[in-house]
């Protein structure tokens, strides 16, 4: 058999060989490439999410009034589920396998929300939407949700927050404020930094809807003739 000197074998055999060396290498890849994949740590994610007990009916008369709520919004920094810690004034960090279960105004609002409805002292209280009807709009805006962490080796949860009271028919601001909670945190983070967080939005969101309810008071009693 004559060869035919067009034909070029070892051009052949080194196409065949990246084909079987990139086959292998996909194979490989597939397989983990032995990279320690199997101790890539799983995702957790945290929720703050406590029960708020109905006020005693003797603690207030009802104001005959609708109470909105507007969907909190946040600086950027608080615009994630990530979960921000910081150990200096002017540097901020994140957990990187523990998350927020939803992104800090939103349990914001929705525990805000809770709070104001179990102290009876509002006609209803709903989340302001499109076509929904209200008498009052509560606004507000995350500036800090964060575990801060001490020389001393002890770690904080700190939540800062402004709020506003809007009479919706005039639109004034009838109140506005900023308050600010921190708790130590009594075990290590990230799971005792959650358990401080809780209990710092729980306390901070209490005193908030005390004033909350002393603003559309005042303002309630100054309106009637």
């Amino acid at each position: 058999m004559i060869a035919n000197p067009n034909c070029k074998p070892t051009v052949f055999s080194s196409r065949l060989g990246r084909l079987m060396g990139a086959t292998a290498c996909l194979a490989f890849l597939a397989a983990g490439c032995g990279v320690g994949t199997a101790d890539i740590p799983d995702t957790r994610f945290f929720v703050i999410d406590y029960r708020v007990p109905p006020s005693n009916p003797g603690t207030g008369q009802m104001l005959p009034v609708v109470l909105g709520v507007e969907s909190f919004r946040a600086d950027s920094v608080y615009r994630t589920d990530r979960i921000v810690y910081r150990k200096v004034p002017y540097r901020v960090d994140f957990y990187p396998y523990e998350r927020w279960g939803a992104r800090p105004d939103e349990f914001v609002t929705d525990r805000l929300l809770d709070h104001l409805a179990a102290s009876g002292r509002f006609k209803d209280v709903v989340r302001a939407s499109a076509g929904a009807s209200y008498d009052y709009l509560v606004r507000g805006r995350v500036k800090r949700f964060e575990e801060v962490g001490s020389s001393n080796g002890k770690f904080s949860a700190l939540a800062q927050l402004d709020l506003s009271l809007i009479d919706r028919h005039t639109g004034k601001v009838i109140f506005q404020q900023q308050f600010t909670q921190s708790t130590e945190a009594g075990s290590k983070p990230p799971q005792g930094f959650v358990e401080a967080m809780a209990e710092n939005l729980k306390t901070l969101l209490a005193g908030a809807t005390k004033e909350i309810i002393e603003a559309a008071s005042r303002h309630q009693g100054a309106a009637r003739p």
